[in-house]
């Protein structure tokens, strides 16, 4: 690993090589000297800075790579004990700020954190770019403005959209933002909780409580302290329990199921629907005071199909990650992504990634092509089209060839895999091979 240590003073470096034997010290004494290391160097994963590096400011080399090289992870040090420069190099971007002479113990210290803080860092963008909202539409643009306001609030979150439209991306996306997202987010789905376990998944339980119980179990809320839980479906919560819900929502405290004590919880709440909650409130489905509480902040995800500037980018998009994935460059022509964005997507974005992972697995050539995307949607139409409709054979050559294709396209539709194509016919393994060879058709599994 290397470090670039800038100071005027060449003993210091020296020093700082002997201690830190563990890495590889660059050093240098000048800003110019620094940016010219940095230009060449692409794998310095730490700069330690001196203020004072003679008549230059080493607050303009931190500016330097705060802007440029915002991966580099930024020490200052200064043997003038100045505490405005300490807290203005903090608020540049600096890690840390030492004052010298240097404890050697505390550079060591510092320096693991640094490295630490900068892996995290880099985990941390990983998992942003994971959940990004890919999109130019107005209403994608929209959206990405209300996670980041969201984000920087706690307040309530309700999300509403079909199902498919990336609900829990954008809860994900919000979490992860706030000052609760270096802990993990805690994800229920209500449509998944039978009424009678409400209670003991929501709050938990204690030892003896119930037969059965015989440890206790600290419930989705409570291990949603200090974080936020995330509750999908939402509308499908039975009016029995949402006044239970409301209750901890209002006092910020559970107690488990066999308990009687007051446990304070800290949480942040996010929620989803694919249902029109209003309309619930009206039907006396969903209680008013509920709505109001968790929908402070509503965010509504239009269907895909309402907002089709946003297909192409999203198809590029799953394109390029499926590609990096399985270490296999493919693209799409104009003429295939034109049909894909005319599309209708009733299972939206969901649906979207699924034919493009389809295509990405069925298509032979490097570009993925119309010819590509219609087999796919229609194969059996595929069929229909073979050239052998446009031949005079013998009515037996013309049933042995119509079967060859039929075959082919059951193989390719399952990877050429064997067990799933004969189940798919409705025939034997054995049997299927004994066809294919008789039909002198040959697949690579």
């Amino acid at each position: 690993m290397k470090i670039l240590v800038v100071d005027d003073n060449v003993d210091v470096i020296k020093s700082l090589q002997d201690v830190l034997e563990d890495y590889e010290i660059i050093g240098c004494s000048s800003i110019g000297e620094a940016k010219e290391i940095l230009s060449q160097e692409n794998e310095i994963e730490v700069a330690i800075i001196d203020i004072m590096l003679g008549e230059e400011n080493g607050l303009d080399l931190l500016s330097y790579i705060k802007s440029s090289l915002s991966n580099i992870e930024c020490i200052m040090i200064s043997g003038y004990s100045n505490i405005e420069k300490a807290v203005l190099s903090i608020k540049m971007g600096a890690y840390d700020f030492i004052e010298k002479p240097i404890s050697y113990q505390k550079i060591k210290v510092v320096l693991n954190n640094a490295i630490e803080h900068k892996k995290y860092k880099e985990l941390f963008s990983k998992e942003l770019k994971k959940y990004e909202i890919i999109g130019n539409s107005k209403a994608t643009k929209k959206i990405n403005e209300l996670i980041e306001k969201a984000s920087k609030l706690d307040f309530p979150v309700l999300i509403y959209g079909e199902s498919g439209v990336g609900k829990e991306h954008i809860a994900n996306l919000i979490h992860l933002k706030s000052k609760r997202g270096k802990n993990e987010m805690v994800k229920l789905n209500c449509a998944a909780i039978p009424e009678s376990l409400f209670e003991s998944e929501f709050f938990g339980y204690e030892k003896g409580a119930f037969t059965g119980a015989v440890t206790q179990k600290k419930g989705k809320i409570e291990l949603a302290h200090n974080s936020t839980i995330f509750l999908d479906e939402i509308g499908e919560l039975p009016l029995s329990q949402q006044a239970k819900l409301l209750r901890v929502l209002e006092d910020k405290n559970i107690i488990r199921v066999g308990g009687n004590k007051p446990i304070p919880v800290d949480f942040r709440l996010i929620t989803a629907t694919n249902k029109d909650l209003q309309n619930l409130v009206k039907e006396q489905k969903f209680r008013e005071d509920l709505f109001y509480r968790i929908g402070v902040i509503i965010i509504e995800v239009p269907p895909l199909r309402e907002r089709r500037e946003d297909i192409p980018l999203l198809t590029t998009h799953f394109l390029k990650q499926v590609s990096i994935e399985n270490n296999i460059e493919k693209s799409i022509d104009k003429d295939a992504l034109d049909i894909i964005s005319q599309m209708d997507f009733k299972g939206n974005i969901r649906e979207l990634k699924n034919l493009i992972l389809r295509l990405f697995g069925l298509s032979e050539g490097k570009i993925i092509t119309k010819n590509d995307l219609e087999y796919i949607l229609n194969p059996c139409k595929q069929i229909a089209t073979d050239s052998i409709f446009e031949k005079t054979l013998p009515l037996s050559e013309a049933k042995k060839l119509l079967e060859k294709t039929y075959i082919l396209t059951q193989l390719r539709l399952n990877n050429n895999n064997i067990s799933k194509t004969a189940i798919s016919l409705n025939v034997l393994p054995n049997n299927l091979i004994r066809r294919m060879k008789e039909l002198d058709i040959k697949v690579s599994q």
